[in-house]
């Protein structure tokens, strides 16, 4: 999967996969676990906390397909 990085900007990337019109964002998995845990605290049961759950889940179930540590303890 080819990736073309765009630019930086803190801990997030901008970033085209191979094949796509649009850019994405990449952001830090131990940054994402932070944004969830923050948006629990203020709205646990909203469509955000969903949606941040269910990236989260797919980073976990990808870092454990890769064989990787995750950089948070759950």
């Amino acid at each position: 999967m080819g990736i073309e990085p765009l630019g930086r900007d803190g801990n997030v990337v901008l970033a085209r996969p191979a094949g796509r019109k649009f850019p994405g964002l990449l952001v830090q998995g131990d940054s994402l676990y932070v944004l969830l845990t923050e948006i629990e605290e203020e709205a646990p049961e909203s469509p955000a906390a969903a949606t941040v759950r269910g990236w989260l889940s797919a980073y976990e179930s990808m870092m454990a397909d890769a064989g990787l540590e995750l950089p948070y303890f759950r």
